[in-house]
């Protein structure tokens, strides 16, 4: 039997204990994770259609990358749901413990870990020691700091 869903507010102390992840390999398991949700962010964050209607009607519209609470439930369901069909072999187990059904198929490992990147990526413009510039505007690059990988994004 699987274990209790974690609320998403949860730290990553109490999600390591819940999942039994420890020591080198338990970190190493928990960037793997992370890593496969920051490929959903990714997918979810720039596409359009997976706005809200409030999101894509006001003025001005949101803007790319988007941010959770712009991004409809269903999208996010959707997306949860791709991140654990595309997980890898190490990471397939930690998200069958989080598998749970209700009124539909759910899984609170992949909804943390997704969580959580978005929670952790504020999408606001930095400058790193190397003095970085982050531009926005016409014609330019709009670059964001990422803290899972510790640098500037597209």
């Amino acid at each position: 039997m699987s274990p209790p869903p974690l609320a998403m507010s949860e730290s990553k102390a109490v999600l390591m204990s819940r999942l039994g992840l420890s020591g080198p390999g338990g970190e190493q398991i928990y960037k793997m994770l992370l890593d496969e949700a920051s490929i959903g962010r990714d997918r979810l964050s720039c596409d359009s259609k997976n706005l809200t209607v409030y999101s894509r009607t006001q003025s001005p519209p949101a803007q790319q990358p988007y941010k959770w609470d712009e991004l409809s439930e269903t999208a996010r369901h959707h997306e949860i749901l791709m991140i654990v069909s595309q997980a890898g072999q190490y990471t397939k187990p930690y998200y069958a413990m989080g598998y749970y059904k209700r009124a539909t198929e759910e899984n609170w490992v992949a909804q943390w870990f997704l969580w959580h990147c978005f929670r952790y990526r504020d999408n606001r413009p930095r400058n790193t020691m190397n003095n970085v510039s982050v531009y926005r505007g016409r014609g330019t690059t709009t670059q964001f700091y990422d803290p899972i990988y510790n640098a500037y994004r597209r």
